[in-house]
């Protein structure tokens, strides 16, 4: 299934990179906030709990999210609904 918004081919023909490549999610909030988004993605089948971080503070988030040459940054925003 390929997705012309994204000019991406189909799963099966897209290049297997030798390097190993990731991309970082990164939530900064309240942490309860953070706790409850993390559980929902995890009920939705997206993550599993325990492979998040520990929760930083907010002076280390500089250094967890050093770049690698050439890396970008997008941030998602979304309105908490309690």
């Amino acid at each position: 299934m390929s997705d012309k918004r994204f000019g991406l081919p189909p799963v099966g023909d897209r290049p297997i990179s030798a390097a190993r490549r990731s991309v970082k999610i990164l939530f900064i909030g309240q942490p309860d906030d953070v706790e409850i988004t993390i559980a929902r993605l995890y009920h939705c089948g997206f993550c599993r709990v325990e492979d998040w971080s520990r929760p930083l503070p907010y002076g280390q988030i500089q250094q967890a999210t050093a770049r690698a040459p050439g890396e970008i940054l997008r941030i998602y925003k979304r309105s908490m609904t309690l």
